[in-house]
C-alpha cells in the first residue's frame, strides 16, 4: 500500500510541476489581424495584446515553403502594420506575429488574393490529333497463320510425353512380373 501511494504522490508531482501546467497561467496572445488589398499594395494590420511587443509580418504561396514579402511591423501602441508593393495577382496567405520572447507568442493567419482569382486553365485537348476511322486493324490471328504455328507443336508434344510416360508403367509392370 505504501508503494502505490508513493507512486501517486510521485506522479502527482511531476503532473504539478511540468512545463505544460506551468505555461497554462500565462496567457498566450490573440492578436487581431486583417489584410487590405488595393490594386498591387497589400497591408497587414494587427492589434497585439501588449504595446511595445515586436511583432512580424509577411505573405507567402498557400503551400509555399518561404515568404516571399517578411519584415518587422510598424507599431503605433498596439496597432502594428505592414505594407507591400508590386504584389502580382495570385491567392496568398499573410500572417503575422506578436513576440514577447518566450511561450506568450501568439499569431494569426489569413488567406487573401491579388487582382482576379488564379485559376488553371481548363483546355481539353484530343490526345490523338487525326482520329482513326473503321475497325481497329489488330493484325492477324490463329486463322491467318498459315505455317501451323505453335499449337500442333505443342499438341504433339504433349502427345509424347503422354506415350514415354505409359511405356514407363508398362515396363515397370513386365520387370515387376519378371
Amino acid at each position: 500500500m505504501r508503494r502505490v501511494l508513493a507512486a501517486v504522490g510521485v506522479a502527482a508531482g511531476f503532473a504539478l510541476l511540468s512545463p505544460i501546467t506551468a505555461s497554462a497561467a500565462e496567457k498566450p496572445e490573440n492578436p487581431t489581424m486583417k489584410v487590405t488589398v488595393s490594386g498591387s499594395v497589400v497591408t497587414i494590420s494587427a492589434v497585439c495584446d501588449t504595446a511595445g511587443t515586436t511583432a512580424e509580418g509577411g505573405y507567402a504561396e498557400p503551400r509555399g515553403h518561404e515568404p516571399i514579402g517578411w519584415g518587422v511591423m510598424k507599431a503605433s501602441g498596439k496597432k502594428r502594420s505592414i505594407t507591400f508593393t508590386g504584389v502580382r495577382p495570385g491567392n496568398y496567405v499573410a500572417s503575422m506575429y506578436c513576440h514577447e520572447g518566450g511561450p506568450g507568442s501568439g499569431g494569426a493567419v489569413r488567406n487573401f488574393t491579388v487582382g482576379k482569382p488564379v485559376k488553371p486553365p481548363v483546355k481539353t485537348a484530343p490526345q490523338v490529333a487525326v482520329k482513326p476511322q473503321g475497325a481497329p486493324q489488330t493484325g492477324g490471328g490463329p486463322a491467318d497463320d498459315e505455317s501451323g504455328g505453335v499449337a500442333p507443336l505443342v499438341a504433339g508434344g504433349g502427345a509424347l510425353a503422354l506415350l514415354g510416360a505409359g511405356g514407363a508403367v508398362a515396363l515397370r509392370r513386365r520387370a515387376a512380373r519378371g
